[in-house]
């Protein structure tokens, strides 16, 4: 048995989304998953979003808990480390507030770490285009649009980074935009039709595939990115509703990313 690994709780951290198949199929998979590998861990998922909390307890009856009920059924676990992995894209707010709810915590444990998010380095850039974009089946001349959320945070840079970094492996289909920052939808639409395509597939860039993706993405709307890039003249617009967590490749980017935090303890540990 591993000593230190059985001492130790794993708290995935997510937004959270009240879409009930998508939850399952993307934060319970990735539950799962993490919980298979670290059999002697205790795992808690956690929401940092307390209205989709409610949401969810008040519609399901289900109790999902937050970062700060987490942290307190480790510490009652008698776990005595702590691995906070969250299931974000990005460092940014979401991350910096994880480690503020945190931070009351340090004395309970002898030890609490982070766990990097899924697009920390440009390997974690390239692993995640390798994953998701060979899965998406396109027609010889159709674009993949990744619709991101996009933040405030200087960490937004990434959306675009991740565009260019798609071109520089190969995948010159492929485009990347986000719903409330840069780039913009009509970023997007500029590029794709620049490059010529008349076809496109839109897929979040999002854990979840929830309300973005259903909403601001495939929705009915006139300002869904599916109807603005039909106003735009694109003959084909295709959306494919599927959460970064539905694909087992990019789970495994997380198992890594936990394994990379859990090396963290045993070095302070020898």
């Amino acid at each position: 048995m591993n000593t230190i690994l059985s001492l130790t709780a794993i708290i995935l951290v997510s937004f959270g989304t009240s879409f009930k198949e998508s939850r399952e199929a993307t934060i319970d998979a990735v539950t799962k998953d993490v919980q298979a590998v670290y059999a002697e861990a205790k795992v808690y998922p956690a929401f940092t979003s307390n209205i989709i909390r409610e949401k969810i307890e008040r519609e399901e009856k289900v109790h999902i808990m937050d970062v700060n009920e987490a942290l307190q059924a480790a510490q009652d676990a008698g776990c005595k480390y702590v691995v906070l992995q969250p299931t974000h894209m990005m460092y940014g707010l979401e991350y910096n507030e994880m480690k503020a709810l945190a931070a009351p915590f340090a004395d309970s444990f002898e030890k609490i770490v982070y766990g990097e998010p899924l697009l920390s380095t440009n390997e974690d850039i390239s692993a995640v285009l390798k994953a998701v974009v060979p899965e998406i089946k396109t027609g010889k001349k159709e674009a993949i649009v990744f619709m991101g959320h996009g933040t405030e945070y200087f960490s937004n840079f990434l959306y675009a980074a991740m565009d260019y970094q798609a071109k520089l492996e190969g995948y010159n289909n492929v485009f990347v935009g986000t719903v409330e920052a840069f780039p913009s939808a009509e970023d997007v639409i500029a590029l794709t039709k620049k490059a010529g395509f008349k076809s496109v597939t839109l897929t979040p860039l999002m854990l979840v595939a929830g309300d973005h993706a259903n909403n601001d993405m495939a929705g009915d709307d006139d300002d869904s990115w599916k109807n603005q890039f039909l106003k735009a003249g694109f003959k084909n617009v295709n959306t494919l509703v599927k959460g970064l967590g539905e694909y087992s490749t990019v789970r495994k980017i997380y198992i890594e990313h936990i394994k990379d935090a859990l090396e963290d303890l045993e070095e302070d540990d020898d």
